[in-house]
């Protein structure tokens, strides 16, 4: 019988607008609250009788994404939130660009990424297709490939979706579960 905790610190980032912090109010709070832009990060704690997830939900305004790489060493595992209704061009590159800028950062060669598709809810959002053509990224995938192989998921997210923290926090045991020795 395992007494002890397993810790997760996840830290959620993304760029402004993406939804990171209804995400993270519905997944902390269990309710959603009108946010503004986030300065600096968000920190909070979700805890059930086997395992405490930290989650840090970090601003993504341009000036603000550059002092993600000084946070890194503590994640357990990583998010990054794209708004999957986010039709203008430059917003679809500069997504793609941050996310592999994580992927690539040796830092956190090997920890295990999430990337939601957030605002999956909403009529205009990105088809299974749309995801495939502009992010190089299928639903299913498990493993994403930049210059170090990470575990990932990819999938789709809506702050109105109450229970899906129950399918992240099972992936997030999964993937984080510690080596027998």
């Amino acid at each position: 019988m395992n007494l002890r905790k397993l810790q997760i610190n996840v830290l959620m980032f993304g760029l402004e607008n993406s939804g990171k912090s209804w995400l993270f109010n519905q997944w902390s709070k269990h309710k959603l609250i009108q946010t503004s832009p986030t300065k600096g990060f968000n920190v909070g704690t979700i805890q059930n009788e086997d395992v405490s997830v930290s989650i840090r939900d970090f601003g993504g305004q341009p000036h603000l994404r550059k002092f993600w790489c000084h946070y890194l060493q503590s994640a357990s595992v990583v998010f990054f939130v794209i708004d999957s209704t986010q039709r203008d061009y430059q917003q679809i590159q500069d997504a793609k660009s941050e996310l592999q800028s994580l992927l690539d950062n040796k830092m956190i060669v090997w920890v295990p990424f999430l990337v939601l598709f957030n605002k999956s809810d909403l009529q205009n959002s990105f088809t299974n297709e749309e995801i495939l053509d502009e992010f190089g990224l299928a639903l299913d995938q498990q493993q994403i490939v930049a210059k170090y192989t990470h575990q990932a998921k990819i999938m789709r997210s809506s702050a109105l979706q109450t229970d899906q923290f129950q399918d992240i926090l099972s992936w997030l045991k999964q993937v984080t579960q510690e080596e027998p020795y």
